[in-house]
């Protein structure tokens, strides 16, 4: 199937380029072609990158776990429930 396609392309005239067009491209100097995410960006996800490795390395590895209170106040826990069915009384 590829070596008829490759006959046929073979068999095809080839036409030269006009003359201005190849003065034309060889005149105009070739921009560069960026290939990567503009430079304000790769600069964020770098900084971005690096505050993660930070936090990494400055968190401490078993970290404790927060206190609570040993024993709970049975007055304040009464205070607060007389407090709520005031609230709810009043609406």
């Amino acid at each position: 199937m590829n070596d008829d396609f490759e006959e046929r392309l073979s068999r095809l005239e080839q036409r030269p380029l006009p003359e201005e067009w190849k003065a034309q491209m060889l005149a105009q100097p070739t921009q560069i072609e960026r290939r990567g995410p503009p430079r304000w960006l790769a600069v964020g996800w770098g900084l971005a990158w690096v505050a993660v490795i930070v936090l990494h390395f400055s968190t401490p590895q078993n970290p404790a776990a927060p206190s609570l209170p040993s024993t709970v106040d049975a007055g304040a826990l009464q205070r607060r429930a007389e407090l709520m069915q005031s609230l709810l009384a009043s609406n």
